[in-house]
């Protein structure tokens, strides 16, 4: 992993064998993030995605073997029970160009995945919302 920062981003190239989700956490303890936008491309494998069942309140999960294009990787840094919590959705092909999507559980790189960190100085809290059975962006909690 590599990563530079510029005021309010960050530009992180991951290499292969990285896991995305794992390299991130490092970038937020390292720079001290407290509320970010993600944007990102790449190449992965042994990917976990998931979609969310409402009516289950918990994730249906999908594991994906071989290579797929990271097509898109659109996420954000927030602070979940007082501790910094990233939220990914991914998009992915597979070498018929078939795309699946959902949220990103784990991912490894295969060859690059290109991101784009944005942050700001203000803290977004996460409180939990009954009726969904998630936290869910608290815009009224301040420090």
């Amino acid at each position: 992993m590599n990563y530079r920062s510029e005021k309010n981003r960050i530009l992180v190239s991951l290499e292969k064998g990285d896991e995305i989700m794992d390299c991130i956490y490092k970038i937020i303890d390292n720079e001290e993030i407290p509320f970010g936008w993600i944007n990102g491309i790449g190449a992965i494998q042994n990917i976990i995605i998931g979609s969310y069942s409402l009516s289950k309140k918990d994730y249906i999960k999908k594991q994906f073997k071989g290579e797929f294009e990271l097509t898109s990787l659109i996420g954000n840094i927030t602070i979940k029970q007082n501790k910094p919590f990233v939220h990914i959705h991914i998009n992915i092909a597979d070498n018929n160009c078939r795309t699946y999507g959902g949220h990103l559980f784990s991912a490894i790189i295969t060859a690059t995945c290109e991101i784009i960190i944005l942050k700001t100085e203000k803290k977004v809290y996460r409180s939990m919302n009954d009726n969904i059975g998630l936290q869910l962006w608290d815009l009224n909690c301040e420090e």
